[in-house]
């Protein structure tokens, strides 16, 4: 691989790199969203549950409903969370690679640098 190449390669690899920041500073954004999300859906059942004790009748069959709907958002939640784990999960390993990538062209620098030492 001769100088242009590299050159062209590392640009590549650096923009690749970037990309990869900005999806993991994105996907973390999210995680904060979506955990906000849960502790509030759970505060919400917990709610609903002490009604569900001391409540009248009327009361506890709506908040048992109400709880219903909250424990179907909380699994749609989990299922996001699950997801945007994955996603991390193969961000991070593209970064690894990037990473690894500069080293190699890192390592084909410092070689022609000593190619030309006298």
């Amino acid at each position: 691989m001769g100088l242009r190449e590299t050159e062209e390669s590392t640009e590549l690899v650096l923009e690749r790199m970037e990309n990869t920041l900005n999806n993991l500073e994105q996907m973390s954004y999210d995680s904060i969203n979506i955990t906000d999300r849960l502790v509030t859906l759970l505060s919400d059942a917990r709610e609903h549950a002490a009604i569900m004790k001391v409540g009248t009748e009327e009361q506890r069959t709506e908040s048992f409903d109400i709880l219903c709907k909250i424990l179907d958002s909380i699994l749609e939640t989990a299922f996001i969370v699950n997801n945007v784990s994955h996603d991390l999960e193969k961000e991070t390993v593209y970064q690894r690679e990037t990473v690894e990538t500069i080293k190699q062209i890192v390592d084909f620098f410092y070689s022609m640098t000593d190619d030309l030492d006298f």
